[in-house]
C-alpha cells in the first residue's frame, strides 16, 4: 500500500466544493481544510506507485476548481 498526502489550492471559495468531489474518490481517506500556503490536505492510498500518479493527475488536478498539488509520499 503507498500512502500520500497531497496539499492542495483551490481557486478562491471553492474549497468546500473540492473537498465534496474528493470525499467521492475511494483512494480518499482522509481529507480536511488547512490554513496557510495551501488550502486543503488530502490523505490518498493506492496499491502501487502508478495507482497513486493516476489518482493524483486523472482526479485531483483534472477538478476545475484545483489549481496546483503538492505531492508528499510517505515512507
Amino acid at each position: 500500500m503507498v500512502s500520500a498526502f497531497i496539499l492542495i489550492m483551490s481557486k478562491t471559495g471553492t474549497e468546500r466544493s473540492v473537498i465534496r468531489e474528493l470525499s467521492k474518490l475511494e483512494e480518499v481517506v482522509d481529507v480536511s481544510v488547512v490554513y496557510g500556503d495551501y488550502d486543503i490536505i488530502a490523505k490518498i492510498e493506492s496499491e502501487t506507485l502508478e495507482g497513486l500518479n493516476s489518482v493524483i493527475l486523472d482526479k485531483i488536478r483534472a477538478l476545475d476548481e484545483v489549481s496546483n498539488t503538492s505531492t508528499l509520499i510517505a515512507v
